[in-house]
């Protein structure tokens, strides 16, 4: 049986179906970031057609051929129609942070989001009677999508690969770990859920805790990947007693899970990931989580590519 962690809190010494080739490339110091449209086949539902959608993504590389392992980065569900059609690729800077440990990051944004085709399709429903299920699956079609388009990339080992995301993402980076994708060799989880309704967190819970606790039971039911989730103690979308009995499941299962709580951040704990002032504090834990499920691979790509032992 794999080896199981306890609940983590930051250590004051970290506080410190087809293919579409990347378009437009802008340099950035040791990082390369690229646009890319990124193709997903939706299937025929009662209400429309079969089709494929495009969604829009980025491609953060380190300088060199590579092949490198890959990290697979997906964002959060802004509240709003407007807010949804507004973003962007929010996380630049946290891709290119882990990017420059010597891993490639993807990014994309999901169906109905920014820039990328839609409609949208990772809604859960009614607050009273949620689908989880269904939105972590929708969700987890388009991140499988971006992977799957990342695996093919000449500079990518496609047989090494990590899921990282925040809030939505982190909960359809766990749904698609759950169907045990080729190549995947962990999961990385910033503040993962769904249902924290605005009414909701005033009450200090979610859209019926219950099903959102079967659905991930259900998730790690079928899981074989090590986890590392990142927490933040004030979060008040998911706070500390829900985060842990989600993390129980995943210990149940006997699967090696690493739960980290990081001190309160700011007025809202749920936003950690999003600042970049605070990659200094997270960086640390994710290179660790990296380096133990893909070792020696991205130290090795840079030393090839930096004989002299330059930093990229």
């Amino acid at each position: 049986m794999p080896l199981r962690s306890i609940p983590a809190r930051l250590p004051p010494a970290l506080l410190c179906a087809g293919l579409a080739l990347p378009l437009l490339a802008r340099a950035e110091p040791g990082v390369q970031r690229l646009e890319a449209r990124i193709p997903v086949w939706v299937p025929a539902t009662d209400r429309a057609a079969a089709t494929t959608v495009e969604l829009s993504g980025h491609v953060y590389r380190p300088e060199g051929a590579g092949p490198w392992g890959l990290v697979v980065l997906s964002h959060g569900t802004p509240g709003g129609r407007e807010a949804r059609a507004a973003l962007t690729d929010r996380y630049g800077a946290q891709a290119r942070a882990i990017a420059a440990l010597g891993y490639v990051v993807v990014t994309g944004l999901r169906r109905g989001y920014g820039a990328s085709g839609g409609p949208a399709a990772d809604h859960y429903g009614s607050c009273d009677a949620p689908d989880y299920a269904h939105a972590a699956g929708e969700a987890a079609r388009d991140v499988a999508a971006i992977m799957g388009y990342a695996q093919q990339l000449p500079y990518v080992d496609g047989s090494q690969v990590l899921l990282l995301g925040k809030s939505a993402g982190g909960f359809a980076s766990l749904a698609l770990a759950a169907q045990r994708p080729a190549g995947l060799r962990g999961v990385i989880n910033f503040a993962g859920g769904r249902g924290a309704q605005p009414r909701m967190r005033e009450q200090q819970t979610v859209c019926s805790a219950a099903d959102l606790l079967q659905t991930v039971a259900g998730f790690a039911a079928t899981t074989r990947v090590p986890q590392l989730w990142i927490y933040a103690d004030n979060d008040s979308y998911f706070r500390p007693p829900l985060v842990r009995q989600m993390a129980a499941s995943y210990r149940q299962a006997g699967l090696s899970m690493k739960l980290v709580f990081v001190p309160p951040d700011g007025n809202e704990g749920h936003r950690f990931f999003d600042r970049p002032a605070n990659i200094p504090q997270w960086l640390p834990l994710v290179q660790d989580f990296l380096q133990q499920q893909m070792p020696g691979r991205a130290a090795a790509q840079l030393q090839s590519n930096n004989p002299q032992g330059d930093r990229p």
